[in-house]
């Protein structure tokens, strides 16, 4: 019988038996596993939904994963979670251009508001996360999650567009790239623009804060006890 197997489970030095296989691989294949699952379980999911429910489960799988990115995570973990938010983006993205293509203008403006609505409450969130993390010398910087994502979305862009090019030609690649990209800059929009106000004016909070703080507090040649006169 070979030496070590099995493993003892009482013994408290692990042995190559008792890790998780997991364990064996290189970490840069972690990562790149965790990122793919995450893309697409949340593609398929967000992209089989209804517009409105796809946008709404979208908006808070992104509030939450800004709140988690800052957060002391494994790496693949963080890819992981990094994975599910541009993959939920992208389907639902798919899923509100074929939807608003397919409705009348003017009848599909309350379902066009509530998804704006829905992305904006998450934008607002995630800016006022971003904010926190910012400000915390031990969390990851946001700069390094939104370039992470920013890669990784269009890196998803392309791989939709090629295999719908693959799958049906060239024409309908072209469709495709040309409603996507119309309503990923709206949805981006929407998530952006309410997430750097709350940024912006948290920031400006947080300083203006420190200032009052600092008037009220008394000067050392004030506050302090005066030396009697030799």
């Amino acid at each position: 019988m070979t030496e070590g197997w099995p493993p003892d489970p009482h013994s408290a030095t692990p042995t190559r038996w008792s890790r998780p296989p997991a364990a064996h691989l290189p970490g840069h294949l972690l990562q790149l596993l965790g990122a793919l699952l995450g893309v697409v379980g949340a593609y398929l999911i967000t992209r089989h939904l209804a517009a409105l429910p796809s946008t709404f489960l979208t908006a808070l799988v992104l509030a939450g994963g800004s709140v988690l990115s800052g957060r002391v995570l494994a790496p693949w973990a963080w890819w992981g979670v990094l994975g599910v938010g541009c993959g939920s983006l992208l389907g639902s993205a798919m899923v509100v251009a074929e939807k608003i293509q397919s409705t009348d203008p003017h009848e599909g403006l309350a379902l066009r508001l509530g998804i704006l609505a829905s992305l904006m409450v998450a934008g607002a969130i995630g800016g006022r996360s971003f904010s926190l993390d910012a400000a915390h010398p031990g969390r990851r910087p946001p700069k390094e999650t939104l370039r992470s994502a920013s890669a990784l979305t269009t890196g998803i862009f392309a791989a939709v567009v090629t295999l719908a090019f693959i799958h049906s030609g060239l024409d309908e690649a072209r469709a495709i790239s040309s409603r996507l990209s119309t309503s990923l800059t709206i949805l981006v929009l929407a998530l952006s623009g309410p997430g750097w106000l709350v940024h912006l004016l948290g920031d400006r909070g947080g300083s203006l804060g420190q200032r009052i703080r600092s008037a009220g507090r008394p000067s050392g040649s004030e506050g302090g006890p005066r030396k009697s006169m030799q």
